[in-house]
């Protein structure tokens, strides 16, 4: 099960009487946008946060996959995928949880701009974190009514999900940094972090679970990598921001000469990560 985010607007009332979601394959200048090609991902069973004049107002479940058809009215393909939609009593207007919202949005692909207002486009990636975050909010404001059954059996879903994910990624790493933390050694397997390079919210499926997105990190390590005050280049020599060194990064067990040895295939996820997560001098 995957989540999506529809950008309906002035669409949304004409496709939930329909139950549908629909969007043309191409722009006006005949280009294949990200948003509108997305359709083809969804499969039976992913759910779509459905969202209009500012906020989200139902939750969807594919009941059948995309499909395309022309329209003969404007001699235009589009794409359909049938929904089931379940309305919300209390919309969850997004503006007014954007602190909490804004720290779960992908780096691309984001259905929101950084001051909280509408993308342009149809369809959007959501990972399971900010899934999770919605559905939280939604079930507050909504505590009774129809919706709550589909928020209950949703979350579970989610956490299992990530769950599962976590843990087959942190398995993974475990081997391939021979069970210790890749700056300080430490070896204790309850005290060391599956860290991603590429965050998941920015990650595709593959990405998510590769050994190679990440490092092996202790607690304190992986929570500055995470955050982007350390990082490191292609050739595994550390980099700090200003910030750390600042603060002395001796404090946090951090030698600045600090070189690891990484793999070849580690190369393109850090580059992502200096590129966005690391909070550059």
């Amino acid at each position: 099960m995957n989540f999506f985010i529809a950008m309906q607007n002035e669409l949304y009332e004409q496709q939930l009487s329909k139950q549908t979601l629909s969007c043309p394959q191409n722009d006006a200048f005949g280009n294949i946008p990200h948003y509108y090609a997305r359709m083809i991902d969804l499969s039976k069973g992913d759910k779509v946060f459905h969202y209009t004049n500012g906020s989200i107002v139902a939750i969807g479940t594919v009941v059948k996959p995309t499909i395309s058809s022309l329209n003969g009215a404007d001699n235009t393909y589009y794409f359909h995928a049938e929904i089931r939609y379940e309305t919300i009593r209390a919309p969850l207007h997004i503006r007014s949880y954007w602190e909490d919202i804004q720290q779960l949005l992908p780096a691309e692909y984001s259905p929101y701009q950084k001051n909280g207002h509408d993308n342009g486009g149809f369809l959007y990636p959501c990972d399971e974190n900010l899934a999770s975050l919605l559905i939280t909010k939604i079930a507050l404001l909504n505590p009774t009514g129809p919706v709550l059954q589909e928020i209950f059996e949703t979350e579970a879903k989610i956490q299992s999900k990530m769950r599962l994910g976590h843990q087959a990624y942190k398995d993974k790493l475990l081997q391939l940094w021979d069970k210790e933390c890749a700056i300080c050694k430490i070896n204790i397997p309850e005290l060391l972090r599956a860290s991603h390079a590429k965050p998941w919210r920015d990650s595709n499926h593959q990405e998510r679970t590769d050994p190679y997105n990440g490092l092996l990190l202790c607690a304190h390590h992986d929570a500055l990598f995470d955050k982007g005050f350390l990082s490191f280049d292609e050739h595994g020599e550390i980099l700090l921001s200003n910030e750390l060194l600042a603060s002395n990064p001796y404090i946090y067990a951090i030698d600045p000469n600090t070189k690891i040895q990484l793999f070849e295939e580690n190369a393109k996820y850090l580059l992502w990560h200096q590129s966005y997560v690391f909070k550059k001098n």
